[in-house]
């Protein structure tokens, strides 16, 4: 895990929506991420539709992260539509893929470092066996209840699975979201709520 750095931080945007990004990538590039954090902050969430929010978001990581981050996430409140619309407003990928809806699959972004979306939320990135990444997955979709209890069930399992490194995104907007963009490499550790 020496390879890679992790960034992250919490921000308003000009409309006042909370926002908050983490991410991996290579150990020598993490002045090039933290640096390019700020700009985050101009992206405009101009639309109340949840598909075209995701888009935005994850438009606004591909730009600024393509190439440069292995692996990044972020969430964001919106709190003018909240209460209007369904849980959307969190993104985790390869920046440099294009965007795509959550399928639920599980795929191997390095060897023993692990990415799970599910449609719906909530997102990961594990350092762990593949098994063991399987099962966390298999968790990850088969939680019953509230959103808000299956996104606390799954991040406390992704912290006992992977207790050295993880990455871990949930939906912030809807009346149905608790947005929570939290890390963890080695010592460094960022949790943030919006």
């Amino acid at each position: 895990m020496n390879k890679y750095a992790l960034f992250g931080s919490a921000m308003r945007t000009p409309q006042g929506n909370r926002l908050a990004v983490a991410g991996f990538c290579p150990a020598g590039r993490l002045h090039e991420c933290e640096e390019r954090m700020e700009r985050l902050r101009d992206a405009e969430f101009y639309t109340d539709d949840p598909t075209e929010i995701d888009e935005i978001l994850a438009a606004a990581l591909s730009e600024l992260y393509g190439g440069l981050a292995l692996a990044v996430g972020a969430c964001v409140y919106i709190e003018s539509i909240s209460n209007t619309v369904f849980r959307t407003g969190g993104v985790l990928g390869r920046p440099e893929d294009s965007a795509e809806d959550a399928d639920s699959d599980l795929d191997r972004l390095d060897d023993g470092m692990w990415m799970f979306t599910a449609p719906g939320g909530p997102g990961w990135i594990a350092f762990a066996s593949q098994d063991a990444a399987e099962r966390l997955a298999a968790e990850t979709v088969s939680g019953s209840g509230a959103y808000t209890i299956r996104v606390n069930n799954t991040f406390r399992e992704l912290m006992r699975v992977s207790p050295e490194a993880y990455l871990f995104i949930s939906d912030g907007t809807g009346y149905d979201s608790f947005g929570i963009c939290a890390a963890k490499l080695g010592e460094m550790e960022l949790s943030f709520i919006v």
